[in-house]
């Protein structure tokens, strides 16, 4: 499996995601021809090559034990959006859940924001999650606190198809009080997604590269609050630069008080934002989407990648 390669060439030294992309196509999966090849293209030694090839093993082993589903960017079931961030890609991911979860050619919508809404806020976020589940699309969070965990509950609640995008590996779960909601996501058909092995902690720098992934992974991110240093301006950045849309809700005049949603007009004004007053306000978008951008059938060959 082309997989166990990328996983090996990752647990070499100094080797960076844009080398692992860089090396995908060429990479042998034989242990003995991947050693040789590591020898001559990056000059380690073979006993380097056989131990990463080793740890490889071992994190197949730990994914196999706790149903995750390592993909290689070679791989069919690799999400196209995921192609076009280029460089930026993971060269493997890690999916707990339903492999087709992450559909490639129908509108996909992300639901981001503060960890400490208001109530308005909260239901904001419940009602958008509701409205794309009854609208057979899925949402993209980050089963963080909050926002997240208000706008998957509503797309839970009608029986759609959430997507967790983790800052860690898929063996534990982060906030712990969030498992339960983590479970249900996978057990409805839904998926939890990462770029880190098993057993690798979160960081700081973890969930601002997690951003990325939920911009890139959706069409149209929806910001329900924010304050004005929150961490949903790293997604609303990646957002921007990967041309998705990007969408805010306006406070309600007795939220203008509060500083949590003292970030949304940044991001209108920064990012190239357009407001929305309420979840309904989202189904005109929802129906005209897939006929405005037919980009979204997009094979990933296509995308120019070669399998």
């Amino acid at each position: 499996m082309k997989v166990i390669s990328l996983i090996a060439v990752q647990c070499l030294r100094g080797i960076g995601s844009k080398t692992t992309l860089a090396v995908a196509n060429d990479i042998p999966c034989d242990p003995a021809e991947f050693a040789n090849y590591v020898s001559s293209k990056f000059g380690r030694p073979s006993q380097e090559a056989e131990h990463a090839w080793d740890q490889a093993i071992r994190i197949m082993d730990k994914c196999q034990k706790s149903d995750i589903y390592p993909v290689a960017v070679t791989d069919e079931y690799y999400p196209n959006r995921l192609h076009t961030i280029q460089e930026d890609r993971p060269p493997v991911i890690y999916i707990k859940g339903s492999l087709e979860a992450i559909p490639n050619s129908s509108l996909v919508v992300a639901i981001v924001g503060t960890r400490t809404p208001t109530d308005r806020g909260i239901e904001a976020a419940y009602e958008f999650g509701c409205m794309a589940a009854k609208n057979n699309v899925p949402v993209v969070s980050g089963l963080a606190y909050g926002c997240d965990y208000h706008g998957h509950s509503g797309c839970l609640e009608q029986g759609g198809t959430a997507i967790a995008i983790l800052a860690h590996g898929l063996d534990m779960v982060y906030p712990l009080e969030h498992r339960d909601m983590a479970n249900q996501i996978v057990e409805e058909g839904g998926c939890l997604m990462s770029e880190y092995q098993p057993g690798q902690l979160a960081t700081r720098w973890s969930f601002v590269a997690r951003d990325r992934l939920q911009s890139a992974l959706s069409d149209i991110v929806i910001v329900i609050q924010t304050g004005k240093n929150g961490g949903t301006h790293h997604t609303a950045k990646f957002a921007q630069a990967q041309k998705r849309k990007i969408l805010c809700v306006r406070p309600s005049e007795s939220d203008l008080a509060y500083s949590q949603v003292w970030g949304n007009s940044d991001i209108v004004h920064g990012r190239g934002a357009d407001w929305i007053d309420k979840a309904d306000d989202l189904l005109p978008l929802i129906r005209s989407w897939n006929w405005d951008h037919p980009e979204l059938y997009h094979t990933n060959q296509q995308l120019g990648f070669d399998y």
